[in-house]
Formats: structure tokens, sequence, C-alpha cells
């Protein structure tokens, strides 16, 4: 705005000659007219820069000072001003626009969600809905305190919450809730128990009274270490078991795929249609919008105006690329990367080692099976609060 005032007030580049054109400046200086980038050309010569409704005033005070003034250059001013005069369209189109982007920016037209992890993008905007925060509400009937209030309710998942609103953008800022670790006192009685089934190779028990020895066959959930010990002054006391279990265990993991599927095959040859969305309500800029597209894969570009970060106008234009594609049969399973996925799925399950590992494959009926089958050394103790 400030470049545009500068322009339309003009700006004159002006040679001034005289005996005494030094005179001319203070003369200038007690009257308050402004120059600028003056440049002493030789004794009795200065060139010098004025605005242009200032030039009659700097006129008046040359011939006090004896001065001829002759102007060199000139730039905006008069001329653009009679030239906007002509153009009255193009006036109203500039203050139209004006008019409509400080309406907008008092209404919000952009929403940002930042800070978000196991909250998706979705869940958030619709409690931002349901709290007032939504597309085309206004701005200054937003209370940043009352949609905190209302988003902790909906989403316990939140440990805190802000909605910072600048112009026509609302940034809703997200801080998740952090899960506590389970705490437990050393004095907590509690027993071990298999975590699964196999056979005993081991056992180290710090604390509690082992009810299986090396060699048993034990299954998930039996009961290894007991926190329940025989005393001599009470009969029986409560402890907490702590034991580290060895034992041998057998696991069975399956991948399933189909065996064929369709492959689409992405045509030479693609046509966009083009629409327009004002506020939330859109327009398309094409014929039969209710009709099914086939045998096309389309890419929506959204293009908002406004400036990033600064302001959003409610008007966005949608670009649908369409691009057609044919299909064919193809294998749909990958052996390699089957296999490398239930190893990677058998190392975070296995508490231990693995000691040897087998794969089996089969097809039947459309479908590819892989079969990964291990024996493992591993730890299977676990811990189990006992009933208060």
């Amino acid at each position: 705005m400030g470049r545009i005032y500068e322009k339309l007030r003009g700006r004159l580049r002006i040679e001034a000659c005289g005996a005494y054109v030094e005179g001319l400046l203070n003369a200038a200086a007690l009257e308050a007219v402004e120059l600028w980038d003056i440049e002493c050309v030789d004794d009795y010569t200065l060139r010098l820069n004025v605005y242009e409704p200032d030039y009659p005033r700097l006129q008046a005070l040359g011939e006090k000072c004896m001065c001829e003034l002759k102007v060199l250059s000139a730039r905006g001013g008069s001329r653009d001003r009679k030239l906007i005069k002509r153009r009255w369209g193009l006036l109203a189109f500039l203050l139209a626009g004006a008019l409509l982007l400080f309406v907008s920016s008092l209404f919000v037209w952009e929403i940002e969600v930042v800070g978000n992890d196991k909250l998706s993008r979705g869940q958030i905007l619709r409690a931002l809905s349901r709290s007032g925060v939504d597309l085309g509400a206004y701005r200054y009937s937003i209370s940043a305190d009352l949609v905190r209030s209302s988003m902790m309710q909906q989403l316990p998942e939140l440990g805190w919450m802000t909605v910072n609103i600048n112009g026509s953008r609302a940034v809703a800022v997200i801080v998740e809730r952090q899960e506590k670790p389970e705490i437990y006192a050393q004095s907590d009685p509690a027993d071990i128990v298999a975590a699964e089934s196999g056979i005993i190779k081991r056992m180290s028990v710090e604390n509690g009274k082992p009810v299986v020895k090396q060699g048993d066959s034990v299954l998930e959930g039996e009961l290894l270490v007991s926190g329940v010990m025989d005393s001599l002054s009470n009969g029986s006391k409560f402890v907490r078991a702590k034991a580290k279990v060895l034992a041998d265990t057998w696991h069975e993991l399956s991948a399933v795929c189909p065996v064929r599927e369709e492959v689409k095959e992405p045509g030479l040859l693609s046509h966009s249609r083009f629409a327009l969305v004002f506020g939330k309500r859109r327009i398309n800029l094409y014929f039969d919008s209710g009709k099914a597209i086939d045998g096309c894969d389309k890419i929506i570009h959204e293009y908002k105006l406004g400036v990033e970060g600064l302001f959003a106008l409610p008007v966005t234009l949608v670009r649908e690329e369409l691009i057609p594609y044919d299909t064919e049969l193809q294998q749909a399973y990958d052996r390699e990367a089957m296999a490398q996925q239930l190893e990677k799925e058998l190392l975070e399950d296995v508490e231990g080692e693995v000691l040897s590992q087998s794969f089996s494959q089969g097809e039947s009926g459309g479908t590819y099976v892989l079969t990964l089958r291990s024996h493992c050394l591993e730890d299977i103790a676990l811990a189990v609060d006992m009933p208060g």
C-alpha cells in the first residue's frame, strides 16, 4: 500500500540553477518541503527530487532565491491519477478486491493442525468443528480457552492444545497426552508365569518359590515361580517373585497373499477438469458431474487463493487430473519381501535367540501362503501381580 501511495503522489527530478542555490535548500527546509537525492552539479546548479504536490511551493521559493527550476523527469503522480480516472473499471476492481480481502480476514478460511502424532488430522478437525472452529467461522467469536476446554472433553488423548488465529488462518497446536509407565512397589506380591509354552532349559530364581524344574514342559500362563513362601514364624509370607527362566520355544508365523492380481498400466493421454470452491460450496466447471468415471485414476490438485502464512481467501481452484489406465494380471506376491517381514515379526516377538528356522510355501484356491517355523531359546518369565 505504501508503494502505491508513493506512486500516486508523484515524484519529480528537478534541476535548480542560480547564484545562491544554497539559499533555496535552506528556505525549503524552513517551509518543510521534503527534498532528497540532492546532487551538486557545479557551484551554481543542483539536482534534487521533490514530491509533485510540493513543486509549486518550491517554485515560489526559487523565485525568491533567484533560482530557475526545470523539471528533468517525472514518475507517477497526476498522469497515473488521470489514467486511473479514465479506467474507472480497474479502480472499482481494486477497491472491490481490497474490500473482499478485508471482509475475508474476519473469517477463518484455512485450518492447519500441528503437533499431532497418534490422533489423525480428521479427528482433530471434526472436534474443532464441534468446538466452533470451522471454515467460515467469525474469527472474533472464537475463544481459545473455550475451544481448549471443549477439545479436552472430546479427545481424552489430548494433553494440551490451543488455537492461534492470524488473519484468516487458524493454527491448532496439539500436544498429546503421554502415557504414564506402570509403577509398582517392590513389596507388591507377584507370581512368575510362562509367557510362552516350551521346555525349560535353565532357571535362575532370585526371589520366590519355584514350582517347576529344568526339563519340565510348561504351557502359556502356567505358574513357574510362586510369590507365596513358607515362613517359620507366620506359616507363609507373600513376596514379589523374580526369576529368569530360559526355555526352548517353537513359533509358527504365516503370511497370506493372492497369487495373481490386476495391475494398472497408466495410459499416455490424460485430461483435466476444474471446479471452484467458495467456502464449503463447490461449483463444477464441467458437465456430467454425476457420471461415474471408470478406467481412470483421479489426482486432485487444490490451489488456494491467498498468501501462504499470511492470509487465505474463501476461494479454492480445484483441478482433477484424470489418467486412463489398462489392467493386466500379474503375480501378486513377493516371496523375499514376505520372508523378510516374517523374520522381522519373529525377532520382535521373541525375547531371546532364534536357534533355527525354516520356510514352507503353498498355493490353494488362488491364495499363496508362506509359513515360517522357528526354534528359539528365550526368557519366558512373566511377572503377574497377585489379586489384592
